[in-house]
């Protein structure tokens, strides 16, 4: 999971297994290292975002996405804010999580819940709902 330069006065970590980070529960701190596209990857796999999806969600280009292997930690946050979402969702509702996000949905404002995760007061809409579903609290 680390990435170590000690010649390098930029000495950080680098995040690339979404399963230790979700495990440490500590985003704050992990979103001030960078991201791997490795790691990126597998959140696609565990979304079922599509890459174009993804990219329009982050701060980057396709073109930096195709370039690059490591980004910095404005993406390792957005990506974070993400996973969460997914990885919440699944553990309440299991795969029945995925269609959910792509069915519209009137308690989220009659659009896609996926939609939300554009930015972090959506995410944080996301979140709360996925909460009152998973505890049986519809209004």
């Amino acid at each position: 999971m680390k990435t170590y330069n000690l010649s390098s006065p930029y000495t950080h970590l680098v995040l690339n297994e979404p399963a230790v980070a979700y495990a440490t529960g500590s985003y704050y701190s992990l979103s001030a290292q960078s991201i791997s596209k490795t790691y990126i990857k597998k959140l696609l796999k565990l979304s079922g975002l599509s890459v174009t999806e993804l990219i329009n969600l982050l701060p980057i280009s396709i073109d930096t996405y195709k370039r690059k292997s490591i980004f910095n930690p404005s993406v390792t946050e957005k990506i974070l804010e993400i996973e969460e979402v997914y990885r919440k969702g699944i553990d309440a509702f299991g795969q029945s999580f995925h269609p959910w996000m792509n069915t519209d949905n009137i308690a989220l404002g009659g659009g896609k819940p996926k939609v939300l995760l554009s930015n972090s007061f959506g995410i944080r809409l996301l979140l709360d709902e996925i909460g009152r579903l998973e505890y049986g609290v519809l209004a």
